[in-house]
């Protein structure tokens, strides 16, 4: 019974000592939303619990475990290791919810307005949708992303459950942003600059060998009083040709630290609506 004890002891005091060398954090979000369409209204929440563990070894090289679950839909929708180094960059290994384009492509318009609300309704950038200039998907994955260098930064995933490589760049100079990526036979371009206090973004997508493309452009003013203001223009076309049309112009007021509250109003494609939320991050 001693030896057990001891035994028990030491484990119990290893596993102290190992949380203890471990940083954790709890953080996320969660969002209550209207939307008045044409259709009819409706309400719904939306939001995530992500919970983070890392710890950084002798070496400089730090190793981390995230994940990431919806509240609204109970199931987990990132879970990924990360290990990262100044120098070598980061590579993660499983689900990101994204890939290195989707990773790193901050600078195409439809990133840069407010909510993209019913963005996803028939016009998307990928082969379901069309008028969207995101390409890329989630899933276990190896994704490598370096660190920047003279202001470049590469990207690289891999999918072998779908046979899929995809990849991703990065140049930032004098308050610009140029992107490129490509997922197989998708490819996306986007490019984001500042203006006399405006952000002006633009991107691009099409598919090789169909018809499926679709072009954006987004306008965004942060003000001093905690306001922001944004628009977004899409418009695309599906593999069998057909034209599609996306709008938006919208705001959000930061309440407090941590909260925000939003309004967008826009069409797409012919269906009209008006989408308000309550945002509470922690």
């Amino acid at each position: 019974m001693r030896k057990v004890l001891l035994a028990t002891t030491a484990l119990v005091a290893m596993s102290v000592s190992a949380a203890q060398a471990a940083d954790i954090s709890i953080s996320g979000n969660l969002e209550f939303e209207f939307v008045s369409r044409d259709a009819g209204d409706s309400m719904h929440t939306d939001g995530n619990v992500v919970i983070d563990a890392s710890m950084t070894a002798d070496s400089g090289v730090t190793y981390g475990v995230t994940t990431s679950s919806g509240i609204h839909t109970g199931t987990v929708e990132a879970a990924y290791i990360s290990v990262s180094s100044a120098d070598l960059g980061t590579l993660y290994l499983g689900n990101i919810d994204d890939d290195a384009p989707g990773a790193m492509d901050g600078a195409l318009g439809q990133n840069n307005d407010i909510e993209s609300e019913r963005h996803s309704s028939g016009t998307a950038t990928n082969e379901t949708h069309s008028w969207r200039t995101a390409i890329g998907g989630a899933g276990d994955q190896a994704t490598w992303i370096s660190p920047s260098l003279s202001g470049l930064t590469v990207g690289v995933s891999s999918d072998a459950t779908n046979d899929t490589t995809a990849m991703a760049l990065t140049y930032s100079i004098g308050g610009t942003s140029i992107y490129f990526g490509s997922n197989e036979n998708q490819q996306n371009m986007g490019v984001k600059t500042s203006i006399a206090g405006f952000t002006i973004a633009a991107g691009s997508r099409r598919t090789d060998g169909t018809s499926n493309k679709a072009a954006d452009i987004a306008v965004k003013y942060a003000m001093d009083n905690g306001i922001t203001v944004a628009a977004l223009n899409a418009r695309g076309t599906t593999t069998g040709n057909v034209k599609q049309t996306y709008n938006n112009y919208g705001a959000s007021y930061a309440v407090a630290p941590g909260v925000a509250a939003k309004i967008e109003s826009g069409d797409a494609n012919g269906d009209t609506f008006t989408w308000l939320s309550m945002e509470v991050k922690f």
